[in-house]
């Protein structure tokens, strides 16, 4: 059964087309992912510091194991945090 991820980030104050260019790549890394159904980010008109990751996945396995092997071992997760304002708001969506 499919899961779908949601991610928000919130750039630091300056910051925002640095912290764009990181998700981009984070974006394409993930796409590129097994277990990967759709992957997009999106960017705040009313709010340019603001962004979210939409994502389906095969399985929350297979988003983890992205996460692990292609977002925190290869060090992009690190590039990213010091770039934030607050911390990374995430989740897994629940139809109702």
């Amino acid at each position: 059964m499919s899961v779908t991820v949601v991610v928000n980030f919130v750039a630091a104050e300056g910051r925002a087309e640095q912290l764009l260019a990181l998700l981009r790549e984070g974006r394409d890394a993930s796409r590129a992912a097994d277990g990967c159904e759709f992957f997009e980010l999106f960017q705040r008109e009313d709010d340019p510091l603001k962004f979210m990751f939409f994502e389906r996945w095969t399985s929350l396995d297979a988003h983890h194991d992205n996460m692990a092997r292609n977002i925190d071992a290869t060090g992009h997760l690190g590039k990213i945090l010091p770039l934030l304002d607050g911390s990374i708001d995430n989740g897994v969506l629940e139809a109702r």
